[in-house]
């Protein structure tokens, strides 16, 4: 069964995935373990509303491209006008905004700062290469910082520890551009079909994949801090060892080889990497 143009649009898969990121940002940020409900329930709200408002101006800068490559999206398929789903993005983005107003100052400037990058992003900096790369690292990043913002005022919370969550933010960046490196060694056949002009379409393959080594390697050196500056204790250690163990194999590979499925294999491990650093840092925050 189809799912309604709006909600395809919208992508409400990846928006649940922004609002669980936020809601792991709270978790590693409130140090007593006590979640505020209305301040969680809030928070993921806006990053679900303000991802989709990103994915839908995403289809509209995109639907030249998807007519050919995703004929079945909502635009070309003409299930949705292209002013639809532009107006759609820019409601959605004034919503997460407001909603955002509750959860204090920080919050507002971020909620806005992000859905100006989103758009951005689709417009332009997508198809500039590494500045895309490095817009998205930020995103995810942000959003786990988000959720630390959103209790960094609640009254009734004695402890917030926005070191830890703020390192966190940083792994997760680095990690993340480090993996869309190699993601666009692993797409460039198609890249290239479309036009865009992605970092190892410009400077080559052994380059985007040092690159990404160069990214990996630096999340990989913050990962002892949060042990190092008794954030947490020795509970953290166990998986964030693995986490990096994983990300050293990942990096073995694509500088092995620069190939289409060792690029594949390298990406997916970076993605098994980043889960394990993620349960790294609920344990530390939790047990």
């Amino acid at each position: 069964m189809r799912l309604p143009a709006s909600l395809e649009l919208v992508r409400l898969h990846n928006c649940l995935l922004a609002g669980v990121a936020v809601l792991v940002g709270m978790i590693v940020a409130v140090i007593s373990r006590d979640i505020p409900l209305p301040q969680a329930a809030l928070a993921f709200i806006v990053a679900v509303i303000i991802c989709g408002g990103g994915n839908a101006i995403n289809d509209y800068c995109d639907r030249k491209i998807d007519a050919i490559n995703r004929p079945g999206r909502p635009i070309p398929s003409g299930r949705l006008e292209p002013g639809q789903a532009l107006a759609t993005g820019r409601s959605l983005f004034m919503i997460g905004v407001l909603l955002a107003i509750p959860l204090g100052t920080p919050c507002i400037i971020l909620a806005i700062v992000n859905s100006l990058v989103l758009a951005f992003y689709s417009a332009r900096l997508k198809h500039l290469g590494l500045i895309g790369n490095l817009t998205i690292g930020y995103l995810v990043g942000s959003t786990l910082l988000f959720g630390g913002l959103a209790v960094k005022n609640v009254p009734r919370l004695q402890a917030i520890s926005l070191q830890s969550v703020s390192i966190f933010a940083a792994m997760a960046a680095l990690s993340t551009i480090g993996r869309e490196l190699i993601k666009d060694i692993e797409d460039m056949k198609g890249d290239k079909k479309i036009g865009l002009k992605t970092f190892p379409l410009r400077h080559g393959t052994r380059a985007a994949a040092a690159l990404a080594i160069v990214f990996i390697a630096a999340a990989v050196a913050l990962s002892p801090l949060p042990y190092l500056l008794d954030l947490f204790d020795v509970v953290y250690l166990a998986p964030v060892i693995l986490s990096v163990l994983i990300f050293i194999g990942a990096a073995a590979i694509v500088a092995r080889s620069q190939k289409s499925k060792a690029a594949s294999r390298a990406s997916l491990a970076c993605k098994v990497g980043m889960g394990f650093g993620m349960l790294a840092f609920l344990a530390g925050a939790i047990l």
